[in-house]
């Protein structure tokens, strides 16, 4: 069951640089069935007016992004799951990009401002 997640309110910053997903057997690429393309993980924080969490994204494709920037992570969903006594939650989004006003800010040696 996929749980779509409303980020109304949400700013994500992004805290560590992607790393490709891997499958933990075979030490290959995870590939996304749907698209082909290798899946990676990307750390997030999201935060809100109540606080923030710590959590790592799945997106097909490799994101243009870097540690310590804002991000915009376009339909994001959760995933929960149980597996051999274990539970989890598993976030997938369909993409994560640098937010649109940190690109201009960076293109044009300025500093972004909220």
């Amino acid at each position: 069951m996929k749980l779509l997640i409303n980020t109304t309110g949400v700013t994500f910053t992004c805290t560590r640089a992607p790393e490709q997903r891997v499958n933990f057997d075979t030490g290959q690429p995870r590939m996304d069935k749907a698209t082909g393309l290798p899946l990676w993980s990307v750390q997030v924080m999201a935060l809100d007016e109540s606080g923030g969490d710590v959590i790592s994204v799945t997106v097909a494709g490799e994101p243009k992004v870097s540690a310590a920037r804002a991000v915009t992570v376009t339909g994001l969903v959760a995933l929960p799951w149980s597996q051999d006594g274990r539970s989890g939650i598993a976030y997938r989004a369909d993409a994560i990009t640098e937010t649109a006003d940190m690109l201009s800010a960076k293109n044009s040696g300025g500093t972004a401002r909220p």
